[in-house]
């Protein structure tokens, strides 16, 4: 499976809409994904298969924060390296314009995500309760050690490895 990553663009917000709706219960505007866009210090990317989009994400740093603001994968690439491909981009991306630490927050009730996020050498430092206007769900907050230290740096070289092993080379 060849994969194509790129940096999200304003004409391919209309797929973007079509799969933010099936990802979320409470999904962004376009309006919102439009504001992200234009800011300076945000890195919104996606992924494609044969020209189409099958998974974005974006990263928003704050000083030395990469902030994980979205992060989606069409269902029927899930469990299949994609996510795993596309969080490996979004913290490449985050480390070359000056990020340390990256954090995200994630629904208690997503076990797929927290998993995914654990292989990245997240740990939950937190918890917000009643984080999600849909159902008040809580969210854990999760953060990386330094992703410029060594150890950080095998992590993601293993990480890339598994992605090559599995035809991911896009």
């Amino acid at each position: 499976m060849r994969l194509e990553v790129s940096t999200m663009a304003a004409r391919d917000l209309d797929r973007i809409m079509e799969l933010e709706k099936k990802a979320f219960t409470c999904p962004w505007t376009q309006e919102m994904y439009e504001r992200e866009l234009e800011k300076r210090e945000s890195c919104y990317l996606t992924i494609r298969i044969d020209g189409t989009i099958i998974a974005y994400g974006g990263v928003l740093l704050l000083l030395e924060e990469a902030h994980v603001m979205t992060m989606a994968v069409m269902g029927e690439y899930r469990c299949k390296g994609v996510a795993t491909r596309l969080l490996l981009e979004m913290i490449r991306s985050a480390e070359a314009v000056g990020a340390r630490f990256v954090t995200l927050e994630v629904r208690v009730s997503n076990d797929p995500a927290i998993e995914l996020y654990k292989k990245f050498g997240f740990q939950i430092m937190g918890e917000r309760k009643h984080y999600y206007m849909d159902n008040f769900e809580n969210a854990l907050i999760m953060w990386t050690e330094d992703i410029t230290s060594p150890e950080y740096r095998r992590l993601l070289e293993s990480l890339w490895r598994g992605c090559l092993d599995h035809g991911q080379d896009g």
